[in-house]
């Protein structure tokens, strides 16, 4: 794939009809290249600050990044970033106790050439829909509880719950260890982040649907997918990434 291939955005964030407060929030940086995508945690203690802090971070790391160190080490240089946003928001946790349970999952990727470069801690997913063959696949893997190794009997809260329980965040005091990946890209794909408020309602199958049907219209098929999580509830915030693979 040629070095001059690029990516065409568009993003939606919503508060959904429930909560009250965005807690959300995404950033797509300035080269066109790089974004990222966060779910705040803490309610009314400041889950949309650890949210903003956790993509300004991870964003501010990697565009001051030299291009020498990305090309060379792209899942280390990722993975540093979302490291570099946990210890900010630490020091923020340090500094003022308002702001001590505060958390935020984070998903950050980068387009260098052909590959997608990214890296995670928490349940923000991404997702690659290829038109050309009519695939969906999901890149991430949850950082949540098992429930295979969960006994419903013994703990059947615990084991309903287990899919919306985080086993890592950024603005923790433990040790984390995100997970990093690569894909290599073609001309038409389409990149999808996004937080569990769109992904708990929208199944895979839909999602591949629905880009399909808007493979050339990345505003439509936000919307859609947008009102769609709305349709089906909206319980939590809904955030979104789109990035299509350009020539």
């Amino acid at each position: 794939m040629p070095k001059d291939f690029s990516l065409q955005f568009c993003s939606r964030s919503h508060t959904g009809k429930v909560k009250r407060n965005n807690e959300d929030y995404l950033r797509i940086h300035q080269n066109g290249f790089l974004a990222a995508i966060a779910d705040g945690m803490g309610g009314t203690d400041f889950g949309e600050v650890a949210s903003q802090i956790a993509v300004d971070a991870s964003i501010e790391y990697l565009a001051n990044t030299t291009s020498t160190k990305l090309l060379e080490k792209p899942a280390g240089e990722l993975g540093n970033a979302v490291k570099y946003a946990n210890e900010a928001i630490i020091a923020i946790q340090r500094n003022e106790e308002k702001y001590r349970t505060m958390g935020s999952t984070l998903t950050c990727f980068l387009m260098i050439n052909n590959q997608l470069h990214f890296s995670w801690v928490g349940d923000s997913r991404i997702y690659i829909v290829r038109p050309e063959n009519t695939s969906i696949q999901m890149l991430t893997k949850d950082h949540t509880l098992d429930r295979n190794k969960i006994d419903a009997t013994l703990a059947p809260d615990l084991y309903r719950r287990a899919p919306s329980i985080l086993t890592q965040k950024v603005g923790s005091i433990l040790l984390i260890q995100p997970d990093t990946g690569c894909f290599e890209l073609k001309a038409g794909d389409i990149i999808v982040a996004c937080t569990d408020g769109l992904s708990d309602r929208i199944d895979d199958q839909l999602l591949l649907e629905y880009g399909l049907k808007f493979a050339g219209n990345l505003e439509g098929y936000a919307d859609k997918l947008l009102d769609r999580a709305l349709d089906c509830g909206g319980q939590d915030n809904i955030s979104l990434i789109l990035a299509q693979v350009m020539s």
